[in-house]
């Protein structure tokens, strides 16, 4: 990144699938030294929220055991390179920053590793879980996912196990991430939780109207409790056309002025690296059956993030407004919530 055009704060995006890139790559060790690191100190990152996530086929005999592949991974990957730290409580995440080192936030996407064990969820806070979101695509024990079409979710909320996670994730600190989750579950987690709420990674309905997606009433829950919203930089539409930076900065602008400029956040969820670092036929067959996602060009992983910073001045988004997107408003759930 050109020191001239550094923002004098380190940036910090909520979602991004670490874990579940190493697991992939496995047979390559170093991986995160090698080919993250770099791309994290380009875009002049300083904390990042690292997902553990289990693909469909490991469900669910083996959910348990992947994650704990993919956090072991991690921790290993820490532990060889001084750079990085996983943090567990708000003043680690600072006193990670005063010395330059990236602090990692340890989450999860899709409860499945739980299967429907409350001491699962405990044993995971104790290695360092400080968010989660309950599902990804899909339906679980505790709750269903939204479709990636504008209807056709499953309509029930959370089940009696889920309703049990989500009082224990407010007890115990976790911070509870509404992406991916049916209107139902999320509905009901906003009526039942006292804490403010984060979505890590999403867009608005208002651009594409998949249940996926935020609708504007749904962002008002959130903003209503204080919580955050973060921006997605995958798209998911029918053509590439409409996946450019000007696009990704229309969902930012639409939240904040929806809830406010202290209601908007990032979170890129890069998937590019995860697709080449799958199998070729693995590729195939998920291009097959699933919708079609777009790449932003000039966003395609961490080392890009100076082209949305200089895509938000030219928007017009003074000093202020920019740090609270890219940093400051992370920032303030996290001294709240952890």
């Amino acid at each position: 990144m050109n020191p001239a055009r550094s923002p004098a704060y380190r940036l910090i995006d909520l979602h991004f699938d670490l874990p579940f890139a190493l697991f992939l790559g496995r047979d390559r060790p170093g991986l995160l030294t090698t080919q993250f690191l770099p791309e994290f100190e380009a875009g002049h990152i300083g904390l990042l929220g690292v997902a553990l996530y289990v693909e469909d086929k490991y469900l669910p005999g083996d959910a348990l055991r992947v994650a704990r592949d993919e956090l072991a991974l991690l921790q290993d990957e820490i532990a060889a390179n001084p750079k990085l730290k996983l943090c567990r409580t708000f003043a680690e995440i600072v006193e990670a920053e005063a010395v330059g080192r990236i602090a990692l936030l340890l989450t999860m996407e899709g409860v499945e590793p739980l299967g429907d064990d409350l001491d699962l969820l405990r044993d995971f806070h104790e290695r360092g879980l400080r968010a989660l979101s309950l599902t990804h695509a899909r339906v679980n024990a505790a709750a269903a996912g939204a479709v990636f079409a504008a209807r056709g979710s499953p309509t029930t909320g959370l089940t009696s196990f889920g309703r049990e996670l989500v009082d224990e994730c407010e007890r115990l600190g976790i911070v509870l991430d509404l992406a991916h989750i049916n209107p139902a579950g999320f509905e009901e987690i906003c009526a039942r939780t006292k804490k403010p709420l984060i979505v890590s990674h999403s867009n608005v309905r208002r651009f594409y109207d998949i249940e996926r997606n935020l609708s504007d009433e749904q962002i008002r829950m959130i903003g209503a409790g204080g919580g955050v919203v973060g921006i997605n930089a995958i798209f998911v539409s029918p053509t590439q056309a409409g996946a450019t930076l000007d696009r990704y900065v229309d969902h930012l602008e639409h939240v904040a002025d929806l809830i406010g400029i202290e209601g908007v956040a990032i979170g890129f969820d890069f998937c590019a690296a995860l697709f080449d670092l799958l199998p070729q036929t693995e590729r195939v067959e998920m291009a097959a059956r699933t919708t079609a996602v777009h790449f932003v060009p000039e966003l395609r992983n961490h080392a890009d993030a100076p082209n949305l910073l200089r895509k938000l001045r030219e928007r017009g988004f003074g000093e202020e407004e920019t740090e609270k997107f890219l940093r400051g408003n992370w920032l303030r759930i996290l001294r709240q919530l952890l």
